[in-house]
């Protein structure tokens, strides 16, 4: 008899506040929750909930260590890295919606595989076509009438031609009639590319006149299958000649539809700068951040090392920026995560990360959302 009282008044929440709990629940847990019942494990493969869970995700680094193989999710909130075994040889990623497009070798030939490190699975895609390794630039993104239907375009970037769109839904390589405007240089697009919003993103620059050169961003619509000029120069004087020397100049994106970037010149002040919605119909910089001092981190670019990439922390105002540092004494590249604010400059080492000095022992970090975005079937 006190057993049924007790039952009776046991709460029983309503399920919709319930799914509202469960968007707030780290992705790998939820991974682990989807057997309790079916009701929950039709909830976490409806496309409704993956995406607006993926929509209120936090920014993460997943990093590529060379040097022992190694593919490392560093999460800021546990301090803790987690290490994915039994991931093929990547050499280069673009991440769109949690989804990782991975440029792996084998030999000397380049595959490319789709890969959701939450879920652990891995989609591999035939080229149609060979390139050469160093020439081809990849994007990734999505058809904005279906966000489903992710895309992935290449190009040779030495030659400007051969585009082609891969579509996950239909399997299938076309060529496209799309290039490149021919006085227009991508800047270091193997390593500064964004995917945003279903659109890829890169630093580029063209000459307009006989000294001047322009720095601007230029973007491919994978609507339209286009390359696009948002119209938006960087917003500071610099020279083209300087970007890989004295200044660090890195893309990203805020809020999910602005770019944002974020600029140091000659070990000086760090600025950043936003935009407004790319999508609107005049797209324009504003200074978001501006960090001056005696102790600021050199933010640099360290060839077959470290490149230097960040996010924007929406609660704090805060720049999370992952970067290369040299140390003399063990002669090593330790790898330090910075959070940079107004006021404060904070350091972490991430022990597990850094390696020894050595051609070719590439140690790259990207921005990261993890999401239970499936692969293609």
């Amino acid at each position: 008899m006190a057993s049924s009282k007790l039952s009776k008044r046991s709460p029983v929440l309503p399920f919709e506040l319930v799914e509202e709990i469960l968007y707030r629940i780290p992705h790998g847990s939820l991974v682990r929750f989807k057997s309790i019942c079916k009701q929950w494990y039709s909830l976490f493969n409806d496309k409704r909930f993956i995406y607006k869970h993926l929509d209120l995700s936090r920014e993460q680094f997943i990093q590529l260590a060379h040097h022992n193989e190694s593919v490392n999710l560093f999460n800021l909130e546990t301090q803790a890295p987690s290490r994915f075994q039994g991931t093929p040889e990547i050499r280069r990623m673009i991440h769109c919606d949690g989804l990782l497009l991975c440029q792996c070798l084998e030999g000397d030939t380049s595959k490319l595989v789709i890969w959701n490190p939450v879920l652990r699975r891995f989609y591999w895609i035939e080229p149609s076509r060979q390139f050469e390794r160093y020439s081809v630039v990849y994007g990734f993104g999505y058809d904005n009438v279906s966000r489903e239907n992710y895309k992935i375009m290449r190009f040779n970037v030495m030659k400007n031609s051969g585009l082609e769109i891969y579509e996950c839904k239909s399997k299938l390589w076309r060529s496209v009639d799309a290039a490149l405007d021919s006085c227009v240089k991508l800047w270091s697009p193997h390593y500064q590319s964004l995917s945003m919003n279903g659109n890829m993103y890169w630093i580029a620059h063209r000459k307009k006149g006989n000294l001047e050169t322009e720095i601007f961003v230029q973007s491919f619509d994978f609507t339209a299958e286009t390359f696009k000029d948002i119209g938006c120069g960087v917003p500071f004087e610099t020279e083209c000649t300087s970007l890989c020397r004295a200044s660090t100049l890195v893309l990203s994106s805020f809020g999910g539809d602005r770019l944002s970037l974020l600029h140091q010149h000659k070990r000086v002040d760090i600025e950043l700068w936003t935009t407004n919605k790319v999508t609107d119909e005049v797209v324009c910089w504003s200074k978001y951040l501006n960090v001056s001092g005696p102790d600021l981190p050199i933010l640099h670019y360290a060839p077959y090392y470290n490149f230097p990439t960040y996010f924007i922390d929406h609660k704090t105002s805060t720049i999370i920026a992952w970067c290369g540092e040299f140390n003399a004494t063990k002669n090593y590249i330790d790898v330090i995560i910075y959070e940079i604010s107004d006021g404060e400059i904070k350091k972490q080492v991430v022990e597990v990360a850094g390696h020894r000095l050595g051609y070719g022992c590439h140690n790259l970090c990207y921005v990261y959302v993890p999401s239970l975005v499936r692969l293609p079937e």
